[in-house]
């Protein structure tokens, strides 16, 4: 009995447990996903925490950052104050010297007080000149040779800048080169004082203000040398003051210069003779500036380097009066010989000794789209004052021209760059003609036409020129021109290299 019932529980548990497997595995697997989900929450919770940490220690770090950058600017405040002190500036900071190159090479204090930028330019040349032999002004078997050779035509080397203040600037230029038998001479000098874009005084050795071409640098010219024209009518330079300014937004421009005499610098204290007498010579010179966005400048250099995409266009007057009466090394100019004396005509050269010179000048530039153009006309009233009486001009003598006497000359000159793929503001073709006319004892005249091409390598300051001249009589002589003899019907090939820094 006790056997069965025993029997009878342990088959009751049996049933029981194999009745529960299945209920107790689905709790089982149930528990199992919890733990997955559980685990996912945690991982997602811990997530989470880490970029609120992360975002919290940015929001430290820049805080910390907008108030170093606080203190920065008080800092910078602190020192603004202290430092504009200049007793406290000079002691702490004493003016040191900068240099460096910016258009030329430079020495400038720091305080901008003093700057001394120093510029040099050689002009390497190649010149052919070809004398006509049927120039009818040759003596009867007279020939003249052609001449072919290299000259350093131009040396320069310019200092200039400011000293003590921005306005006061200065500039001192020195030559040595062909037309000086390579000494060293002065070229310009001259110190400026800006009282205000209005009114300006310059004083010393330096361009008269008259010709445009004189007043273009030789540096950037489209031709080898300036024009025939040019040699003729040429005032040179001066030694006095010059009064000049920019009105109307520097549209207009104008000089007043009051010199010694006009193409010589002259001593007041020398011994007799004396090199000067007691006239001043006067020039004037007036330019609009019509056209161009920055006037004064659009039309410094002959070339339109710049391509400008809108019209630059100037006008000019000038009128220059000197009453020579005894300055020693005086203006060159050529006068008709007569023709009952030579037969043929042609020129001779004399000095302005014993002359009242009145010279008018009307100019014009343009340039536009790689275009440029340029001309001038120039009129010389001669008279001479000492006409028939001691001591005798030269002219009269020459001449025997004792009424007022005409000059008349003019140029015109173009260039053009061209649009060539590659060649963009590089090679430009450029054309000039040009004449004199003189009415002492007869008309007498003389032609120039020339033409040339030119490669800007670095603009105008590395660039190779080359062009050929036909002057029908030279009036007046000029190396730097190539103009060797007066009445000479020559042919003028030239190639030039020019190195600017």
């Amino acid at each position: 009995m006790l056997k069965d019932r025993h029997l009878r529980h342990a088959t009751l548990l049996f049933a029981a447990a194999v009745l529960a497997l299945p209920t107790m595995a689905q709790n089982a697997a149930s528990s199992s996903a919890d733990d997955v989900k559980i685990a996912r929450l945690e991982a997602l919770f811990d997530a989470q925490q880490d970029r609120i940490e992360t975002l919290q220690e940015r929001l430290v770090s820049a805080r910390a950052q907008d108030e170093d950058a606080a203190r920065v600017d008080a800092l910078k405040r602190q020192i603004r104050e202290i430092l504009s002190a200049e007793e406290f500036r000079e002691s702490l900071m004493p003016p040191v010297l900068q240099v460096g190159y910016d258009g030329g090479f430079f020495l400038k204090s720091s305080d901008d007080n003093f700057l001394m930028k120093i510029n040099g330019r050689i002009q390497f040349r190649w010149t052919h000149y070809d004398v006509q032999s049927t120039n009818r002004y040759l003596q009867p078997r007279l020939q003249k040779n052609d001449s072919t050779g290299f000259d350093a035509a131009r040396i320069r080397v310019t200092f200039k800048g400011h000293a003590y203040s921005p306005n006061l600037t200065y500039l001192m230029r020195l030559r040595s080169d062909e037309a000086t038998g390579y000494d060293t001479r002065l070229c310009d000098a001259y110190v400026n004082y800006r009282f205000d874009d209005a009114f300006q005084l310059q004083a010393g050795y330096f361009k008269v203000a008259a010709l445009q071409q004189r007043l273009t640098s030789s540096a950037d010219l489209q031709f080898v040398s300036r024009s025939m024209t040019h040699a003729v009518f040429d005032l040179s330079r001066g030694l006095g003051v010059r009064f000049w300014g920019r009105l109307f937004d520097k549209r207009l421009e104008y000089f007043l210069d009051v010199l010694n005499s006009l193409n010589n610098p002259g001593r007041t204290i020398s011994n007799d003779p004396p090199e000067l007498d007691g006239n001043p010579a006067l020039a004037f010179r007036l330019v609009w500036h019509a056209l161009g966005d920055q006037p004064g400048k659009d039309l410094a250099a002959e070339a339109d380097l710049a391509i400008h995409d809108s019209p630059a266009l100037n006008f000019a007057f000038h009128y220059a009066f000197n009453e020579d009466e005894a300055d020693q090394r005086t203006t060159r100019i050529p006068f008709p010989l007569p023709r009952r004396t030579t037969g043929v005509g042609g020129f001779g050269l004399t000095n302005t000794n014993g002359l009242q010179i009145n010279q008018f000048g009307l100019a014009s530039a343009f340039k536009y789209m790689g275009f440029s153009a340029r001309g001038e006309y120039i009129l010389r009233i001669v008279d001479p004052r000492r006409a028939g009486r001691l001591p005798f001009t030269p002219w009269w003598l020459l001449t025997r021209q004792g009424d007022t006497t005409v000059m008349h000359g003019a140029y015109v000159q173009m260039g053009y760059f061209l649009p060539i793929p590659g060649l963009e503001k590089k090679l430009e073709a450029v054309a000039r003609v040009g004449g004199i006319s003189t009415l002492a004892n007869g008309q007498e005249g003389a032609w120039e036409y020339a033409g040339g091409l030119n490669y800007y390598i670095e603009g105008n300051n590395v660039k190779l020129q080359a062009d050929v001249t036909k002057i029908t009589e030279v009036p007046i002589s000029s190396s730097v021109s190539s103009l060797a003899n007066v009445n000479d019907q020559p042919l003028i090939f030239r190639v030039q290299l020019q190195v600017k820094f």
